[in-house]
């Protein structure tokens, strides 16, 4: 974990942004090259396009001994209609957290997720969601994160 630090993601990280995503994708059983393609170019231009606006924070960890980014998340506030257990309305939800294989277990993703939580309490958030894999359940059980009762409705193309 020496050679490794933490930062905010850039423009010029968003190919390693794209990659690690993709890995995520590919890791989660999606298989179809043209999707995973078309999947890569889209998030390629959302990266160049919120990176600069703040509308997508990112952090990204780096390894100094050779340069490369290996592990990242991302954030981004949603805005809802305040109600009594959200009086902001704000809800940060965290996406993209993945790691390289062989830098897994070394405490590089628990970092890279405080970082977001800190920014997201920063940001006067009163809640913060994501979607866990089975290989992030534990960290995010062990942050405090709780399964809740969401429901997704899928529009298929047309």
């Amino acid at each position: 974990m020496d050679s490794i630090s933490i930062r905010k993601a850039t423009i010029s990280d968003v190919p390693s942004l794209v990659r690690l995503r993709r890995l995520m994708f590919e890791s989660m059983g999606h298989k179809n090259p043209e999707l995973l393609e078309a999947g890569d170019i889209a998030a390629a231009g959302f990266f160049k396009q919120f990176i600069p606006t703040k509308e997508y924070q990112g952090w990204v960890a780096e390894d100094s001994t050779t340069g490369e980014i290996v592990s990242n998340i991302g954030a981004v506030i949603d805005h809802h209609p305040p109600g009594p257990n959200n009086l902001t309305g704000k809800i940060a939800y965290l996406m993209n957290l993945c790691t390289l294989e062989e830098y897994r277990r070394q405490g590089i993703a628990r970092k890279l997720l405080e970082a977001a939580l800190e920014w997201a309490k920063g940001m006067k958030v009163s809640r913060v969601s994501l979607h866990a894999t089975e290989i992030g359940r534990d960290l995010y059980e062990q942050l405090g994160f709780t399964q809740t009762n969401e429901m997704r409705l899928k529009f298929e193309k047309s």
